[in-house]
């Protein structure tokens, strides 16, 4: 059986001003680590107890479940709040992100980790 291809989660996906209107941002180079998938669809609502947010929170949840941090990556895209709250989902599973990174000046994704000496276990 055929193991299954990375996944690179983006928070968000983007648009960019082009001449004619919004343009997604394109994202086919950090293919080169995985299948992207987007863990959410749209902004984090700015206020509590609405049905966008809870559908919002469903989605992370979601993401949760299926991220595997030996294997997976996340692009941080989208208001600061929301990569905040992913990462805040993912270490109340005691998960820890591996993010990739646009370097411009080489024109690709690199790999950030986090090694030992950040608590991504939960801490008693």
């Amino acid at each position: 059986m055929k193991a299954e291809n990375p996944i690179v989660y983006v928070i968000k996906e983007q648009m960019s001003r082009g001449e004619l209107g919004p343009v997604p941002i394109d994202y086919s180079p950090a293919m080169a680590f995985g299948d992207i998938e987007f863990i959410t669809h749209h902004d984090m609502p700015l206020y509590g107890k609405s049905s966008v947010q809870e559908h919002w929170n469903r989605d992370v949840q979601n993401f949760v479940k299926k991220y595997d941090p030996d294997r997976d990556y996340i692009i941080t895209t989208g208001q600061p709040m929301a990569i905040l709250a992913v990462g805040f989902a993912l270490g109340q599973e005691g998960k820890c992100p591996r993010f990739l990174v646009w370097r411009r000046e080489e024109n690709r994704y690199r790999v950030v980790n986090f090694d030992s000496t950040l608590a991504c276990e939960s801490i008693v």
